[in-house]
């Protein structure tokens, strides 16, 4: 049985998503991986300009829209995101509510574990996270959470896997 096909027999109607947003939603990640294999990471936070970084962003197969539409119904969903600095929190709240994305936005801080700000223990287990950081989402897992890999890598994974976030539109 294809991982991605069976998400919802492992949640319920009592079940939260959290959403990452880079790699996620929309493809920021990649492109400031570009920027920083030339110049090094520590330097391209430096220098990026958030604002023109996340708003020349593309959604990644159809999440914005995904999301816009599932909002009006699904209130157990939040944006869990990690933030390198202040500006690009800013930012990303900005660019979301500009598309009328209204979704709550949690925001990480750099260097920490997304299971210590949002406890998966706090929702009794019953939270998945949806990240393109296969380690998140077995971070995610080991602290009792439901973890879900957003990739499109066909090969064996021990977490779930989903190449869309299509799934939460049957999500009661």
């Amino acid at each position: 049985m294809e991982k991605d096909n069976n998400i919802l027999d492992f949640v319920n109607e009592k079940t939260f998503y959290m959403i990452d947003i880079d790699g996620v939603c929309i493809d920021t990640e990649e492109r400031l991986a570009v920027l920083a294999q030339e110049v090094g990471w520590k330097e391209a936070f430096k220098i990026v300009d958030w604002h023109e970084h996340i708003y020349s962003s593309k959604q990644i197969n159809y999440s914005l829209d995904i999301l816009r539409e599932v909002q009006k119904t699904l209130k157990r969903i939040q944006l869990l995101t990690l933030n390198h600095t202040s500006e690009e929190e800013k930012e990303k709240v900005n660019f979301f509510r500009e598309n009328g994305i209204y979704i709550p936005i949690v925001s990480v801080p750099n260097k920490m574990i997304k299971s210590l700000i949002v406890p998966p223990s706090f929702y009794d287990g019953n939270v998945v996270l949806v990240d393109d950081k296969e380690k998140n989402c077995l971070d995610w897992e080991n602290a009792q959470g439901i973890g879900v890999w957003f990739t499109q890598d066909e090969s064996y994974s021990v977490v779930k896997k989903v190449k869309s976030l299509e799934f939460l539109r049957k999500v009661k």
